[in-house]
């Protein structure tokens, strides 16, 4: 298992290589959390322990917030563990990367994981995600796949 900081240098680096700019913070929760969900549909396992809160516009994970992930470096060389996710990051890097972080938004507004932490907020204090009912997510996604495939 990785580090949320791990993946998010990763997701940075891979993102500015393929589309020559750096993404922007929304997107990179928004990417990471479908990340998170794809391991565990592919995996059965997380990507990272660190759990995301679900905010406004989305999951977010507070402790990246105000962070840059910017980095010439390539996390593969840095982080042995990384390359045994390719495939999850290939998948969401076909899937999602490409869109804007306001459709990223909407499309984790549709999450059932974010939409029963949401519903549990109070005086606006963020809810932290549990990781299984992501995993309920995941296998939603699974059935939605084997359909439509």
């Amino acid at each position: 298992m990785l580090n949320v900081y791990e993946v998010a240098a990763y997701v940075s680096h891979r993102y500015r290589k393929i589309f020559g700019h750096a993404l922007d913070e929304m997107k990179l929760h928004k990417l990471l959390y479908f990340a998170q969900r794809e391991s565990l549909l592919m995996f059965g396992t997380p990507l990272f322990p660190e759990k995301f809160e679900a905010w406004k516009y989305g999951p977010v994970m507070r402790c990246l917030r105000g962070r840059s992930w910017d980095t010439e470096m390539d996390p593969i060389t840095l982080y042995p563990e990384l390359p045994a996710y390719i495939p999850v990051f290939n998948r969401i890097f076909e899937l999602y990367a490409h869109k804007s972080s306001w459709t990223l938004s909407s499309v984790s507004h549709g999450e059932t994981c974010w939409q029963k932490a949401k519903s549990k907020e109070r005086d606006s204090q963020p809810i932290e995600i549990e990781t299984e009912d992501i995993r309920q997510d995941a296998e939603i996604i699974r059935l939605r796949r084997m359909i439509f495939n």
